[in-house]
């Protein structure tokens, strides 16, 4: 009855009409360009740091935009081979190597000033190498020595240590490692990593999605196409192609109209407002550039990120729009190769999403407790009902039996009982 009484009230929605190309990298150049000044505003020539607020190893992401504008030859680009930008690179990435331990590993720090261990943070050691490969010929010998030590350093580490099992922090390490190996001439890191990669690749569920417990992610699922699409740029290696392209139609189905990620069966994270805008991994199939040309033009291409603009710029790939994306409404079910898991229901102004996905309360604070199976949203409102899982907050779920109130998080406590 519940459900019947759902569907009466919802109506059907049409995607917007697509193009039959999506073409952009002409536009990245010019919205890269206008970045550099805003990002060099934020630079200390003294320290070589970046950023503002409580210094953070990610601070220094910006060394990788500035690597592309610098490396990118276009008419209206002033930044290419640009001395200043060359220096400033450099210093980037000393600041690192002086941050760094003797395993090079950096502090896990927050802006909020919380400290989380020493990690060889992945986001930063992919971006370092990825700066590395496209300056080190233009690079006074004595910093290119010092780089090449300190990124040998940190990779030799990740290699033997961090790509231990499939998830989503090993599959981006994989693919700095197959940089690395390409840009200091290590060509078993590149095979390591490659076969690590197909790893990733066949831990896909067939319905496009990754799990890290039981069922899917959404939000980290866009950690694994990054990967994959950054590795395929370098490499051309087309057998992680239809994982890509599964992963571009999982997506489809699964976002809001507004552009926001359907939060209802994802094991990680709940709902966030914020407009997921892709990556470069749905630049490689059709079914990808359909996903990107519908939340650019939600979101708005002149507001992506700089780091986005350097990767789009650098690897993406310009081509056609899979054909039939404009009618993607209506009902979708996600078989995940055993049963049908999940719908999602378009009509009008009005999305539903139901799940079946079920799991045993994880004892591990990063996987959410399924329990909350049902969301409803309305273009003019947004998310009505709904919200994503959580833990230790049966006042969110969807059934309750007992006194829920017994289960609840005693604050401060770090190492908590999320079993009732």
């Amino acid at each position: 009855m519940r459900f019947f009484l759902l569907s009466s009230i919802v109506l059907c929605i049409s995607i917007p009409g697509w193009s039959a190309d999506l073409i952009y990298k002409e536009d990245m150049i010019g919205l890269l360009v206008k970045e550099v000044p805003k990002i060099l505003e934020n630079y200390d020539s003294k320290t070589g740091r970046f950023g503002t607020g409580i210094w953070i190893c990610r601070d220094q992401h910006d060394i990788y935009p500035l690597a592309v504008a610098y490396s990118t030859k276009h008419e209206d680009n002033p930044y290419f081979k640009d001395p200043q930008i060359l220096e400033a690179i450099v210093r980037g990435g000393d600041a690192l190597i002086e941050d760094a331990d003797e395993d090079g590993k950096w502090i896990f720090r927050k802006k909020d000033g919380s400290e989380w261990g020493m990690i060889w943070m992945p986001w930063t050691y992919s971006r370092w190498v990825r700066a590395f490969d496209l300056v080190k010929e233009d690079m006074p010998q004595e910093a290119r020595d010092r780089w090449e030590k300190a990124l040998t350093l940190g990779y030799s580490g990740v290699k033997e240590h961090a790509l231990n099992s499939v998830h989503n922090i090993p599959a981006h390490h994989a693919m700095g490692l197959y940089i690395a190996g390409k840009a200091l001439n290590k060509p078993e890191w590149m095979e390591f990593a490659s076969d690590f990669l197909m790893k990733v690749v066949e831990a896909q569920n067939p319905a496009g999605y990754w799990s890290e417990n039981i069922g899917p992610v959404v939000a980290y699922n866009f950690v694994y196409a990054d990967a994959l699409g950054t590795y395929y740029a370098v490499s051309g290696d087309e057998r992680v192609l239809p994982a890509l392209e599964r992963c571009a139609e999982y997506h489809l189905h699964f976002t809001y109209p507004d552009g926001t990620t359907v939060e209802t069966i994802d094991e990680r994270n709940p709902y966030h407002d914020t407009i997921r805008t892709g990556n470069v991994g749905f630049t490689f199939t059709p079914e990808g550039r359909a996903y990107l040309k519908r939340q650019w033009d939600i979101y708005g291409r002149e507001k992506l990120a700089s780091d986005q603009y350097a990767s789009l710029i650098l690897y993406g790939e310009e081509g056609p729009i899979a054909q039939g994306s404009e009618d993607l409404g209506a009902t979708y079910i996600l078989n995940d190769g055993e049963s049908d898991k999940a719908l999602t229901y378009q009509q009008g102004p009005w999305f539903i999403c139901l799940s079946a996905f079920t799991a045993p309360v994880p004892q591990n604070r990063w996987i959410q407790d399924r329990q909350n199976l049902v969301s409803v949203f309305h273009e003019q409102t947004g998310l009505l009902l709904g919200g994503g899982n959580t833990k230790l907050q049966p006042a969110w779920s969807n059934f309750t039996v007992g006194d829920a109130s017994l289960l609840s998080h005693t604050p401060g406590d770090e190492d908590p009982d999320f079993l009732p």
